[in-house]
């Protein structure tokens, strides 16, 4: 397969880079497939090298992705992930609840929405008019949502007809094949003073020291960027942005990364059935859960930022 050749950080476009890290494909068949990490020596983020062309990017989207199988991939166990997932949207519906305070009703859309539980939890609890977008229609074909308007495409080729008061990206800008545009359509979707919640994986993170290649952050080829805080404040420039909050810990419980990387080291089978593994997760949950209880302390994984669209740009 013909790759890709980037040697510009796509953050802030310095052209002085090292070798961080090579990686196999990961959440993928079993193949030799290398692909190479640069790290920006100007605002310390990290890219990658050697990309797939975002038109074969589906090859990398099969039945070994194990987010688009959801709690199906669980069998017997599902209801227990699904209410994992409920509680991960409540903790994100409560960020979004607090950027917008005392409003009575808002906009917001949520980019890479896959399966837009959240959307739907952001619309019941607190009366929000939702869109989601996301390259594949697979997280929500077979099933029926009145309430939420649910677009396949992506971001370059979405042009809504109303601004929104806030945009959530969990897990998305990572993808992001076009940086710099997509954050200008970010700026020009936002309503004045309004918000942009992100969330993405934190190379920096303990985890990622510790399990190197086999960290599910890096989810080579598909992620593209790993964000330094001082990319993040190169990346949304100061004159249209406003720094709110960041956070070395997000939403996703930093576990559940590290448990991917140590399944990914063990090679697992991601398109079989995760049945097998649900009790020795619960065991290494248990185990771990003195160490994790210092996310909020030490990184272990996981960043969260929110930018406000500067008032003066409309």
């Amino acid at each position: 397969m013909n790759r890709l050749k980037i040697d510009d950080c796509p953050v802030c476009k310095s052209k002085q880079s090292e070798c961080y890290i090579s990686t196999n494909a990961l959440m993928h068949k079993v193949n030799q497939e290398e692909y190479r990490f640069k790290k920006c020596m100007d605002c310390e983020s990290v890219f990658l090298e050697n990309p797939v062309p975002e038109n074969v990017l589906d090859d990398y989207y099969t039945d070994n992705y194990l987010p688009y199988k959801g709690d199906e991939a669980w069998g017997k166990f599902k209801s227990f992930v699904a209410k994992s997932q409920e509680q991960l949207d409540t903790r994100r519906m409560k960020i979004v609840a607090n950027c917008i305070k005392n409003k009575k009703s808002f906009t917001i859309l949520d980019v890479g929405c896959g399966n837009p539980s959240f959307l739907v939890k952001v619309q019941k609890e607190l009366n929000a008019e939702c869109t989601g977008i996301d390259f594949s229609d697979n997280g929500w074909k077979d099933k029926s949502y009145e309430n939420l308007t649910l677009i396949k495409t992506t971001i370059s080729d979405f042009n809504p007809n109303m601004k929104f008061d806030i945009i959530t990206l969990w897990h998305y800008l990572e993808h992001d094949y076009h940086l710099e545009e997509t954050v200008e359509k970010l700026q020009n979707f936002l309503n004045t003073d309004g918000q942009l919640i992100i969330e993405v994986p934190n190379y920096k993170s303990i985890t990622a020291q510790f399990q190197k290649q086999f960290w599910q952050g890096w989810h080579s080829p598909r992620h593209l960027t790993l964000f330094s805080k001082n990319g993040f404040l190169r990346l949304f420039n100061q004159d249209k942005w406003t720094l709110v909050k960041y956070c070395q810990y997000g939403t996703l419980d930093a576990f559940t990364l590290w448990w991917l990387g140590k399944m990914e080291k063990k090679k697992c089978h991601w398109a079989g059935s995760m049945e097998q593994e649900f009790w020795p997760l619960v065991f290494l949950k248990i185990v771990t859960f003195p160490f994790f209880l210092f996310e909020k302390v030490f990184p272990m994984g996981i960043q969260l930022i929110i930018f406000k669209k500067n008032t003066f740009h409309s």
